[in-house]
């Protein structure tokens, strides 16, 4: 507790809930007849609480427009109660991938349900989503009710739990693994078609909503918020043209080892899907550290199950994926914490096994030991900005710019644009943790019983 008390750091600039503050103002817009994708949402974001009205820090709005139907009905209200009311369908969600995490894992016990909910809770993407608002939480909790209903084979559950994935879709990507029956196809079929009308609904003219959200992925391509390779290539000093080829050629080779291990190790459809999660950050264009809260699903059903070399590999990939590495950069202040929430995350993760301690139960903590000894130094010889804390109180965007031009410049003023290879470094350990989830994942698949 000592992370969100005594050592709990200054807040950041803004309101709670800062990436809610753009879906609020998208469908605010949206319900005006306006274009959320525009500059227009500024309108709105420059009267809540919190914001510097003053200064332009236009946070652009980049969510899929099936959601927006749901964000203009939420617009109708004072913000102050919608992004209550928001936070508490986030809340829903974690819960909800928590039980069914232990629900797949067999019938555990009260320790073993409360530290799946520590874990859960003290994970750096949990804080991270709740803080922010962000629709990763919803996305994870729609793919865990969709897993749990496809094993249940239940068609119309599964169908509208792959909807409300689909509000992150470059998480609900992964549901892709799991499509090995007829009733899974014919579930994603169904959520597939839901999502495609509520687009179609929300905006007629596919072919321009699809051009800027192209343009936006642009200009957030090798920001240092991002964790994909072609981010993490760009920070290694590569020029522009290899930095996208390098990520490419990750997401390629990403595919192509999920396909081949499922069928080398003869994954079960559950298996599989959850090493999709694990290659996701590998295989997508677009990964925040937010978006790694997907991979509690199989961290909480590996902390249940594993064993041996299955349990060491995952103790390893906790304390890497959920603790923010990056963080300790972008707030000196906030070290103590952030490894205060590692050393909780390693001993929640400890508390899922079978109760006697085992030698695997030190890899977690020998993890968080080498975090501390390798990203704390890393962190302070090359501190990092954060959005839009590092923007000066004169900022003013380029006046007839389109809102990713907006925040592409928005990202180069406040310094997150620099080629700064130890902030690729630090970026890159959660992505060794997914590499490290992913071994464990065939461990445990490899140690089971036959089917």
């Amino acid at each position: 507790m000592l992370a969100f008390t005594a050592w709990r750091p200054p807040p950041t600039q803004g309101p709670f809930g800062r990436d809610f503050e753009a879906y609020y103002a998208a469908g605010a817009v949206w319900d005006a007849g306006g274009d959320p994708w525009s500059r227009a949402i500024w309108s709105v974001e420059r009267t809540i609480p919190g914001v510097a009205a003053a200064r332009d820090e236009l946070l652009p709005y980049v969510g899929p427009a099936a959601a927006l139907p749901l964000f203009g009905a939420l617009a109708r209200l004072p913000f102050a109660l919608a992004v209550r009311l928001w936070t508490g369908l986030l809340a829903a969600a974690l819960g909800a991938l928590v039980v069914i995490a232990l629900v797949l894992s067999g019938t555990p016990g009260v320790r073993v349900r409360l530290g799946a909910v520590a874990l859960a809770l003290f994970a750096g993407p949990t804080t991270s989503d709740l803080g922010l608002g962000q629709a990763a939480l919803l996305s994870a909790g729609g793919i865990a009710v969709a897993l749990f209903a496809y094993e249940r084979r239940a068609l119309v559950p599964a169908a509208l739990a792959t909807l409300v994935a689909a509000m992150q879709p470059n998480l609900a990507l992964a549901l892709a693994a799991r499509l090995r029956d007829a009733r899974a196809l014919g579930a994603t079929a169904l959520g597939f078609a839901a999502f495609a009308g509520l687009t179609l609904l929300a905006a007629p003219d596919v072919v321009t909503y699809l051009r800027r959200l192209v343009a936006h992925g642009a200009a957030e391509r090798f920001v240092a918020i991002q964790y994909t390779p072609a981010a993490l290539a760009w920070d290694a000093g590569a020029p522009a043209a290899t930095a996208s080829a390098a990520g490419l050629a990750c997401a390629v080779a990403a595919l192509i080892a999920v396909v081949l291990v499922t069928v080398r190790a003869r994954l079960r459809p559950l298996e599989s899907t959850l090493l999709a999660l694990a290659a996701l950050p590998f295989a997508v264009p677009f990964f925040h550290e937010h978006d790694f809260v997907v991979e509690l699903l199989p961290l909480v059903m590996l902390g249940v199950r594993a064993r041996g070399a299955a349990r060491v590999w995952a103790g390893i990939a906790a304390v890497l994926v959920l603790a923010e590495a990056f963080g300790l950069a972008q707030r000196p202040g906030a070290q103590a914490a952030i490894l205060a929430q590692g050393l909780a995350v390693a001993t929640a993760f400890v508390a899922l096994g079978s109760g006697r301690v085992q030698r695997a139960d030190l890899a977690p903590f020998a993890a968080l030991a080498l975090l501390a000894l390798v990203a704390v130094p890393l962190a302070q010889r090359a501190p990092a900005p954060i959005w839009p804390d590092a923007l000066g109180p004169a900022y003013r965007a380029p006046a007839n710019a389109d809102a990713s031009t907006v925040w592409a410049d928005e990202q180069r003023a406040a310094g997150l644009t620099a080629q700064q290879p130890l902030w690729g470094a630090l970026r890159a350990l959660p992505l060794l943790g997914c590499l490290a989830l992913g071994t464990a994942l065939v461990l445990a698949a490899r140690e089971r019983e036959p089917a």
